[in-house]
């Protein structure tokens, strides 16, 4: 098979194309591992969050009920 320049070119162009594919491949898996971890990293956030918030609750429960008692103490 003898190498004549449109098939140097058509060889090229698709090294061209694998190359451009690979590195598109990389960034993409890359991308959505980073995107995973993330997301994963924002769900614990909100879990934590939830907790403190309903630890907060419960304090600011319990001074209401401080609170009321004492002026129904105090009437």
């Amino acid at each position: 098979m003898e190498l004549t320049p449109d098939l140097l070119k058509v060889i090229a162009n698709g090294g061209i194309s694998i190359i451009i594919f690979i590195i598109w491949f990389v960034t993409y898996k890359t991308q959505t591992k980073q995107y995973t971890e993330t997301v994963e990293r924002l769900f614990k956030q909100i879990e934590q969050d939830l907790k403190y918030k309903e630890l907060l609750i419960g304090i600011l429960t319990r001074l209401e009920t401080k609170i009321d008692s004492r002026k129904h103490y105090d009437n």
